[in-house]
């Protein structure tokens, strides 16, 4: 039995390891995402009205 919670407990790992590179990865992607949306309303005057709705189709 304790030879089966020894390998129960090594593939939990496994897979945390995974979740965890799958998250750090995420992670990632976001920080690039918020900083290129930063940089793009950068350029813009933070009191002007937006010019586009969040889904990218324009304000009339």
């Amino acid at each position: 039995m304790s030879e089966q919670a020894n390998c129960l407990q090594v593939e939990m790992l496994a897979e945390m390891k995974k979740q965890t590179a799958l998250l750090e990865r995420m992670e990632t992607n976001q920080a690039i995402l918020i900083q290129a949306l930063a940089e793009e309303q950068g350029e813009q005057d933070p009191e002007a009205p937006p010019l586009m709705y969040m889904d990218g189709t324009p304000c009339r």
